[in-house]
C-alpha cells in the first residue's frame, strides 16, 4: 500500500486503499484484514483515520469488525440498499413509485423464465401455500408472510440468489410502505385469487399469460400508493412529476 495524502478526502481514500487491498489479494468473505496498527503504518496514517475508514466500510457491508477477532471481510450482501430505500422512500413517494416499477419489471421478466424452472411437485408446495393463506384471511389473520413467501419460492427454481433478495427487499420495503403510507390491503381475497390466477398459468405452462397476470397483481398496488402520491405532488415541489400508472391492457 502507498502512503497517502493529507487531505479532507482522506477516509475515503483509505477506503478505497482497503477494497484495493481486499481484491488485489484476493481475499474472501470470512478472510482477516491486516491489525488496524499495521494498516495504519502501511498508509501512513492514524490509527484514527483508519479506525473510521473501518467504519464506513462496515456501513457498507464490506467488511465486518468481530470485537476481538479483528476485521474480516464480508460476503456480498444488500443490506446498505435495503436501508438507504427503506429510509428514503418513505419521505420521497414519487422514488416509491419508480422503484415498484422496477420491481414489476423485474417479477414480469423473471416469471416468464420460472414457468420452465418450477415442477410439478413445486407446483404442490404452491397450493398448500394458498389453501394456507385463504384459511389466514377467512379467520382475519395477517397474511403478509405468505404473500412474501410466494414470491419467494417462485423465482427460488431459477438458482439466482441476487434475484431472489432483491426482490425479497422490495416486499419487505413495500409491505413496510403500505402500513406507513398507503394503507393496508383492504380485500385480501382478490389477492389471494389473483395469486392463484398466476399459478393456473404456471400450471399450464404458459409464460405469456403467466407474465400478463404477474403484471396484473401489481395493478392495485399501483393504484393505492397513486393515490396517496397525490396528496404530495399538490403540496410538494414543482420538481417532482407524477409517475403513470401502466395500463394492463
Amino acid at each position: 500500500m502507498e502512503k497517502l495524502p493529507r487531505g479532507p478526502m482522506l477516509n475515503r481514500v483509505i477506503q478505497d486503499q482497503v477494497k484495493q487491498y481486499i481484491t488485489a489479494n484476493r481475499l474472501e468473505a470470512g478472510d482477516l484484514l491486516p491489525p488496524e496498527g499495521q494498516l495504519a503504518s502501511d498508509l501512513g496514517v492514524s490509527r484514527g483515520s483508519v479506525r473510521e475508514a473501518i467504519k464506513s466500510l462496515e456501513s457498507l457491508g464490506i467488511v465486518e469488525v468481530r470485537h476481538g477477532d479483528g476485521v474480516r471481510v464480508r460476503a456480498f450482501n444488500f443490506d446498505p440498499i435495503f436501508d438507504l430505500l427503506s429510509y428514503g422512500l418513505v419521505y420521497d413517494p414519487i422514488r416509491a413509485a419508480e422503484i415498484l416499477q422496477i420491481r414489476i419489471w423485474l417479477e414480469v421478466a423473471a416469471v416468464v423464465d420460472a414457468v420452465a424452472a418450477i415442477s410439478d411437485a413445486e407446483l404442490d408446495q404452491f397450493d398448500a401455500l394458498l389453501e394456507q393463506w385463504e384459511a389466514k384471511v377467512d379467520r382475519g389473520e395477517d397474511v403478509s408472510a405468505d404473500d412474501r413467501s410466494f414470491h419467494s419460492m417462485l423465482y427460488t427454481p431459477l438458482g439466482n440468489e441476487s434475484l431472489i433478495r432483491l426482490i425479497d427487499i422490495f416486499w419487505v420495503i413495500y409491505h413496510s410502505l403500505a402500513v406507513e403510507m398507503i394503507g393496508a390491503d383492504h380485500d385480501p381475497r382478490t389477492t389471494v385469487r389473483m395469486h392463484r390466477e398466476l399459478l393456473d398459468a404456471i400450471r399450464t405452462r404458459d409464460a405469456a399469460l403467466a407474465a400478463q397476470r404477474m403484471r396484473e397483481h401489481f395493478y392495485k398496488l399501483e393504484q393505492r400508493l397513486a393515490k396517496a402520491i397525490q396528496p404530495s405532488q399538490v403540496n410538494g415541489s414543482a420538481d417532482h412529476v407524477a409517475l403513470p400508472i401502466v395500463s394492463t391492457t
